[in-house]
């Protein structure tokens, strides 16, 4: 037991550690009238409007209802909609980080829902000297960073790929919370 116990401990830094290392991907900046947009459709065949709202209402809530200063959530059952702002560390590679603030809007239909995240903005300080200065998405990795306007940030890639990892993570987490309801 002790073994396995051990093992999992010196295991779980390195899982912690693997969210900036996940790859790349051709298309990690989809655009939208000149704004950086991600947005997935799911089709949830049996499941009505209020099942899915309720259901990831209740993860939102549990998700990013817990402190005020990072995070905020705001839902409409009537609409059927949850919007949630929020901001959480991204690892960018093994010694570059940036925070990454955006919003999500969730908007559950008859056995469907659409999320977006837009308003992506990222705080960067590359001396790691707590002197953040923010900058908007598409200055960094509109053209999959191709684009880049920002002189400071010599890897836009790293901003594009981390941010396209963390998105499709929460669009899994929106499933799942819709799945597990079912």
């Amino acid at each position: 037991m002790r073994k396995v116990l051990l093992f999992i401990c010196m295991l779980f830094p390195v899982l912690c550690m693997a969210q900036g290392h996940k790859g790349s991907v051709s298309d990690c900046a989809p655009m939208k009238d000149g704004k950086v947009v991600y947005s997935d459709k799911v089709d949830m065949q049996g499941m009505s409007k209020d099942d899915l709202f309720n259901a990831i209402n209740k993860w939102a809530k549990k998700s990013y209802g817990k402190d005020v200063f990072l995070s905020n959530v705001s839902s409409n059952k009537g609409k059927g909609s949850i919007s949630v702002s929020s901001k959480v560390e991204l690892l960018l590679n093994d010694n570059d980080k940036t925070v990454l603030k955006y919003r999500m809007h969730i908007n559950c239909e008859e056995e469907q829902y659409k999320i977006v995240i837009s308003n992506i903005v990222y705080q960067y300080d590359p001396k790691n000297e707590k002197k953040y200065k923010t900058y908007v998405a598409e200055d960094v990795i509109a053209n999959n960073g191709k684009s880049n306007k920002i002189a400071i940030i010599k890897d836009p890639s790293l901003f594009c790929n981390a941010t396209f990892f963390f998105v499709e993570n929460l669009f899994g987490e929106v499933f799942d919370a819709a799945k597990d309801d079912e």
